[in-house]
C-alpha cells in the first residue's frame, strides 16, 4: 500500500472512531458510577465517552436546548419533562438515590429513626451543608424548603458549592443532607442513615437517548452496557440502588 493510501486509509479510521465518541449529560446523583463506567467502556471499545456533569437543572436545561449530546440521565420528572427531546420509546431505570445524613468518617452516627429525633440532632449540630440551590440544584432546593418548616427552626443551614458531602470534607461543616450518591463518593465522608419516613426524599434516575443524537446507535448500546448485570456493582458503591 502507498504511503498515500494508507495516509487515506488511517484518516478514514481516524474519523470513524471520533463519530463513534458519546457525549452523556448528568448530574452529582449518576455522575460518580459514570466516571467509573465510562473508562470501562471506553476500554473495551475504544469508544470514548464524554460525561458532561453539573446540576440536575443544567442537564435538564442543556436537553431542553438541545445542545450537542447523545444520552441524559436524570430524574424521572426532569426527564419527563424535556420528552419532546428525547427519543420515542421507554425511558430505562439507572438507579434509586436516597436523601442520607451524612458526616465525616469516623464520626458518631446520631439516631435519626425518627423526624422528632432527626429534628433535635440537626438543631444540635454547629450546621447542616447541601448544595446551594442558587447553583440551580434540584437537591439543595428540597433539601432548603425542608429546613425552611418552622419545625426546624434553629437549624443552622449552610448551602455549598459543591455537593454535600464537600459541605463536610471541604468546608468542615458537621453535618450534610442530600443524595447518598453524592456522599458516599467522597473521601472522609460517609453516611450516618437515610432520612426518616415522614421527610424520606430520593431521585429514581432515568436515562434515554436524545432526539437530536448525532450516535444515537453507540449511546443505545452505552446505555444497554451501564444497565447490563455486571454494571450494578457500581452503582451500588455510588449510592444508587436497584429500581
Amino acid at each position: 500500500m502507498s504511503k498515500t493510501a494508507l495516509a487515506a486509509a488511517l484518516l478514514l479510521v481516524t474519523a470513524s472512531t471520533a463519530q463513534a465518541d458519546i457525549t452523556v449529560f448528568t448530574s452529582g446523583g449518576t455522575n460518580p458510577g459514570l466516571q467509573k463506567l465510562g473508562p470501562a467502556w471506553t476500554a473495551e471499545t475504544g469508544k470514548k465517552v464524554t460525561i458532561v456533569g453539573g446540576t440536575v437543572t443544567r442537564a435538564h436545561d442543556n436537553v431542553k436546548n438541545k445542545v450537542p449530546g447523545d444520552l441524559v440521565l436524570l430524574p424521572l420528572p426532569e426527564l419527563t419533562d424535556v420528552a419532546a427531546n428525547l427519543k420515542p420509546g421507554p425511558f430505562t431505570p439507572i438507579g434509586r438515590a436516597n436523601f442520607g445524613l451524612a458526616v465525616a468518617a469516623g464520626a458518631p452516627h446520631p439516631d435519626i429513626s425518627t423526624l422528632p429525633k432527626f429534628i433535635a440532632v440537626l438543631k444540635a449540630g454547629s450546621g447542616v451543608g447541601f448544595t446551594d440551590p442558587a447553583r440551580g440544584s434540584a437537591a439543595g432546593k428540597m433539601v432548603a424548603e425542608l429546613l425552611a418548616r418552622p419545625d426546624f427552626a434553629g437549624v443552622k443551614t449552610v448551602p455549598t458549592a459543591g455537593t454535600p458531602g464537600q459541605a463536610i470534607a471541604r468546608d468542615g461543616v458537621q453535618y450534610a443532607l442530600g443524595p447518598t450518591s453524592e456522599e458516599v463518593t467522597v473521601p472522609g465522608v460517609e453516611v450516618a442513615g437515610l432520612m426518616p419516613k415522614e421527610v424520606e426524599m430520593h431521585f429514581d434516575y432515568t436515562a434515554a437517548v436524545t432526539g437530536y443524537a448525532t450516535q444515537a446507535e453507540e449511546a443505545a448500546a452505552f446505555l444497554a452496557y451501564i444497565t447490563r448485570p455486571e454494571a450494578q456493582a457500581v452503582w451500588k458503591s455510588t449510592g444508587l440502588e436497584k429500581l
